[in-house]
Formats: C-alpha cells, structure tokens, sequence
C-alpha cells in the first residue's frame, strides 16, 4: 500500500477545509483508493494498519492566527507543520508570543500541546467552532484561529 506524502497529505486538508468549511477531513486523506471496498477502506484507515508515523486524523498542521481575550487579532501567525514543528512569523509584535517562540507541537489526548523555545509547554483545547483555546488555568487568554 503506497500512503500519500506529506505534502499532498495537507494539500488534500487543506482543499477540504476551504470547501467544507469543516475541519474534519480524514476521509480524504484516507490511503485506501476511493473504488475500495468499504472493509478495505477501514483497515487501511485504522491505527492498527497505519505505520508509526502516520498522523492522527486530529493533529492540526496548518496556520493559525493567535488571538488575545476578546477575539483581539495580535497581527502574528504560528504555522504547525506535519513534523510536528512550530514556528512563529518573524514580523510577530505581540511580546507575549515572541518571548515564547513556539517550536515544535504535539497531540495528547486530544489536547494541542505547544513547546516553547526554553522548554515550557502551554496547552489548547479545540472549541466548538473549530478554534484552540489555551487552558485557563495557564495564564491569559490565547485563542488559535485555523487561517
């Protein structure tokens, strides 16, 4: 069974997510040939088949707009690639974002992990519409609106 790369991987998302509206597209990234019959198309999507790096129909690669308490747009960008690394846009002004400098990324339990340069971690979990907002309990408001 060949698995699609990377790359065409988050094409296929990414189409998916401007026509729908939803982002929720495991079934195009499905590596099993769309004329498969269906029990194919459950093994070959299931976590028992996949290889160890296969990625988890929840992990978020793409890019996202940080956003402080009330929706407020910080102007910044953080993209989250397939390889699990972050990286903040260079013309990022917000203070708060800088100093973090996010770099690498990780799922856990359905919650978006995101790893500081120095070590720390700050935790998000995925709204209703589609946004991340990081857990209360770490300090001020910050919410990650796919792009």
């Amino acid at each position: 069974m060949k698995w699609p790369s990377p790359s065409a991987s988050i094409a296929a998302l990414f189409l998916a997510i401007c026509i729908s509206g939803n982002s929720s597209a495991q079934n195009l990234l499905d590596p099993a040939p769309l004329g498969a019959p269906a029990d194919t198309r459950l093994r070959a999507s299931s976590p028992a088949a996949a290889p160890a790096t296969a990625r988890v129909s929840n992990d978020p690669p793409g890019r996202y707009a940080p956003l402080r308490e009330g929706n407020k747009d910080t102007g910044c960008m953080i993209t989250l690639d397939a390889s699990r690394k972050a990286q903040l846009a260079p013309a990022c002004r917000d203070q708060g974002l800088v100093v973090f400098d996010p770099i690498n990324w990780q799922m856990e339990r359905g919650r978006l992990g995101v790893t500081a340069r120095k070590g720390h971690k700050a935790w998000f979990d995925r709204q209703a519409d589609g946004t991340w907002l990081r857990d209360p309990k770490e300090g001020k408001t910050l919410i990650l609106r796919p792009i």
